[in-house]
Formats: structure tokens, C-alpha cells, sequence
């Protein structure tokens, strides 16, 4: 009934709550508050303590058909009843916004909606009782039932070198070795994640910049053959025909995966800044070593990698920061650096890494905090009291920032979650509702 499909992004999953600590709207009679994962819900009057909802996350897009059946689409004549209307626009997105003067960081429907939906519209019979609570799904009977939201115009943008080359895409040989290159991993909200720090664990918390992420690595590839090698091959003599060579990467989109370089147009703007890093970070990497960060500041044309947020750049540079380094061998194994390892080698390359705030044990950060009682609660109010909804110190313009990272040590590698400003989820979800997208939101939504 509650499933995940194969490639879910976790940030995005619905999620079966009971609800907790309901109420009063400050400024709103006919409106409560509810804390789910850490952030504020604002729900109807019909709410209170015990019942069972589910809780959509931010920049989720629910499902048109769920919409529609509830009639909660503010275009009426996409409801199933169209003398009512909802708080939907057509895309089904969840908004970062304030609603009369109170955050609204996520929507919450009744699991009795979903129960007729799954009769009326789906032909399944269920019944969502409690212990279905804590279930995480973007599948409901197969069903399609939340996703990441990708603004329009960027949902059929996905084939390599549409945008310069439509209608004449080149095919190309692949240099890609099974195992060896790997893209950013997803990382998970914090807020959504807070019960699996420990009072004990090692952590480390960083700053997190506003830009485009990219990904740097010295791997084995396929090597491109001469002429008399592949007359070897034929022979079935023992050519090479591997080697250690650089692939660089946006967080999704690989920008030099042919064998020729001039058969790939996979970059969607003219000035490619993640060839620029790869150019500069490639003769630090030894072999087997990727490097995973983040671009700021400038393009070389003058546009900004992310409106306003000029982190100190010059106009028309650039700089980079690393803030995860792996290790991958021959076999394809992989080995995580630790941020002290990461830092030494970085500072050993004149690399630059990100802002740090914290390295330490959890308890040690605020340590008149009861580990007894109530700690994953405070622990996480405490960092958003002290890290969050702050202007970017980094920044020259007047901007909020980002938010934190925060990193947890396990055996031979690190868990890695975000906590971000709700002033900057605002204010990004503004520049959405305005069609304005960012680098980083294309190439977000690019497939290989």
C-alpha cells in the first residue's frame, strides 16, 4: 500500500503521522499549528491530537488525480466538484510561505481522504490505522502520489545537448568504467533525520553555500586506442585499454563522459564553470581520488551561479569549496575521507573547504542540555535558534543564508544531512513562483 518507488528522493516521501500538540493559530481563528519533523503545519479546525494524517514536505508536487478528488485546486474547473475551490495551483506544488504572520513549512490531509480515495478512484479497500505511522511513500497502491516538484519548462529538458543541438544530438562512446564515477549522493533533511544523532556521536557542522554543485574525479576510464591497439584487440593480444583520467560532473548531468569530446553537448549554458573547477582541482586529485563540492560567485560572462549570492567573487569569477573527498579502487570499492582527512589534504593542495562551525561530540555543542529528556527535540531547536535565519556573512549583498550541514561519523563513512532558513526557503520559493530557475535547479533535473 505504502511504497517507495526505485528512484524516490527521500526529502520528498509523504509521510503517515499522528498528530501531536495541536494548537492555536496566532492570528486565525479557523486555523492550528501543528509540529511535524520540526516544522510548523498549518491545518483546519478539525485537527487535533491523536488523529492520524499525512504530511506532504515542502516543494513536494501531489498528485493531480489525490487534488482534484479532494477539490483543492484553486482553478475549480479541475476539481471533481467544481463549485469548490482549494489553495492548489495546477502544478500540485507545496509552498514555503507564511500564512497570516505563521510559517507554513509542509500540508497535512486526513488518512480518511486517502482511504476514500483508494476506494473511490483506485478500487482499493484499506483501512489506515496506527500502525501505519511512521510510514515514508511516494507510491499509494502504485499510485503516483508525491514527487519532487520541477518547475515547468524543465520536465522535458533531459537529453544531453537538446538546448544547443536540437534535432542533431551525436552519438558518442562512453569512457565510463562500471563502478568507478559516482554522482552527489541525496542528502536528507536533518529535521527529518534528528533522531539518529546521538548525544555521543562525533559531528561536524558546516556552513552550506548557495551555488552548483559539481563533482571532480581521477578514475579509470576507458582509454581511446590507436589504430595498431585495436588490431591488437582483434588478435586477441592483451591491450590496455584503460587508464587513470579526469571525469567532472554537475550534481547530475556528466559534462566529458565521450570518448570525444567534441561528440558531447550535454552543458545547457555557454560558459561551462564546471569545466572550469575540473581544469583547476583535476592536477590536485591523486589517482582514485574524487572531489564533491560547490561553485559560487560568478560566470566568466558575468551572470551570477545563483542570484545575489556572491560569496565575496569578483564579478565574472569564480570559487569552489570541497566539502567531500572519497577514495575509489581499482575493484571499485570506495572510501570516504573523514572532514580532518578531507581538510589536511585540501589545505596540503591550497584547496579551499567550507566554512566551519562545529567538530566534536553531539552532547559537547550544548552541553547544559539533559541527554535524559527531551534532547533530539532541543538539540535541534538550539541549532536553529544559533545557525539559522541569519544574513550570509560571506556574502556582500544583503542575503539570507543558506543554512548548515551537518555530518555524523560512522564506520568508514559519514552520514550527511541539511537544516536550511526558512527566510531562504521563502525566498526561493518566491523566485519559483516567479519562474525564475536557477543553474542549479536544471541541472537538478537533467538525467544522463
Amino acid at each position: 500500500m505504502f511504497n517507495k518507488s526505485q528512484n524516490h528522493n527521500p526529502n520528498y516521501l509523504a509521510s503517515v503521522v499522528k498528530l501531536q500538540g495541536v494548537r492555536k493559530h496566532a492570528n486565525a481563528d479557523r486555523l492550528q499549528n501543528v509540529s511535524l519533523f520540526g516544522n510548523n503545519v498549518i491545518t483546519g479546525m478539525d485537527a487535533k491530537d491523536g488523529d492520524l494524517y499525512v504530511y506532504f514536505p515542502l516543494e513536494s508536487a501531489i498528485s493531480k488525480e489525490f487534488l482534484s478528488y479532494t477539490n483543492s485546486f484553486r482553478d475549480a474547473t479541475l476539481n471533481a466538484d467544481s463549485s469548490k475551490k482549494g489553495m492548489f495551483e495546477q502544478h500540485g506544488r507545496v509552498r514555503c510561505a507564511r500564512i497570516r504572520g505563521e510559517k507554513s513549512e509542509g500540508y497535512i490531509v486526513p488518512v480518511s481522504l486517502l482511504e476514500s480515495f483508494a476506494k473511490d478512484i483506485l478500487n482499493q479497500k484499506i483501512e489506515i490505522t496506527e500502525k501505519y505511522v511512521g510510514s515514508d511513500f511516494d507510491l499509494f497502491f502504485e499510485h503516483c502520489f508525491c514527487k519532487k516538484y520541477i518547475p515547468k519548462g524543465m520536465r522535458n529538458f533531459g537529453e544531453a545537448g537538446k538546448k544547443k543541438t536540437r534535432g542533431n544530438v551525436k552519438k558518442y562512446i562512453s569512457r565510463l568504467v562500471k563502478n568507478q564515477f559516482h554522482f552527489h549522493p541525496s542528502t536528507e533533511q536533518l529535521k527529518r533525520n534528528i533522531d539518529k544523532i546521538n548525544p555521543d556521536d562525533f559531528i561536524n557542522i558546516t556552513e552550506k553555500y548557495h551555488g552548483t554543485s559539481f563533482v571532480v574525479s581521477n578514475v579509470i576510464v576507458k582509454k581511446k586506442l590507436s589504430l595498431l591497439d585495436k588490431i591488437g584487440q582483434f588478435f586477441k593480444m592483451n591491450i590496455i585499454d584503460t587508464e587513470y583520467g579526469m571525469l567532472y560532473s554537475s550534481r547530475s548531468v556528466l559534462k566529458n563522459l565521450a570518448m570525444d569530446d567534441d561528440k558531447q553537448n550535454n552543458n545547457f549554458y555557454d560558459t561551462d564553470v564546471w569545466k572550469i573547477v575540473a581544469d583547476k582541482l583535476y592536477p590536485h586529485l591523486k589517482k582514485g581520488y574524487s572531489a564533491y563540492g560547490e561553485i559560487v560567485g560568478y560566470t566568466p560572462t558575468g551572470s551570477m551561479i545563483q542570484r545575489d549570492y556572491d560569496y565575496s567573487c569578483p564579478q565574472g569569477s569564480l570559487d569552489y569549496l570541497v566539502y567531500r573527498m572519497t577514495y575509489t579502487n581499482a575493484d571499485g570499492d570506495v572510501f570516504e575521507l573523514s572532514p580532518s582527512q578531507m581538510t589536511e589534504y585540501c589545505t596540503r593542495y591550497g584547496l579551499k573547504t567550507p566554512l566551519l562551525h562545529y567538530s566534536g561530540k553531539a552532547k559537547d555543542l550544548y552541553p547544559e542540555l539533559s541527554t535524559e529528556k527531551h534532547w533530539h527535540e532541543n538539540f535541534l531547536n538550539n541549532l536553529i535558534r544559533d545557525y539559522l535565519e541569519k544574513k550570509c556573512k560571506l556574502c556582500q549583498k544583503d542575503v539570507w543564508a543558506e543554512g548548515i550541514v551537518l555530518r555524523k561519523d560512522i564506520p568508514n563513512s559519514w552520514e550527511v544531512y541539511k537544516l536550511k532558513s526558512f527566510n531562504f526557503l521563502e525566498n526561493e520559493s518566491k523566485q519559483l513562483d516567479s519562474g525564475e530557475v536557477d543553474i542549479e535547479t536544471v541541472e537538478s533535473s537533467q538525467t544522463e
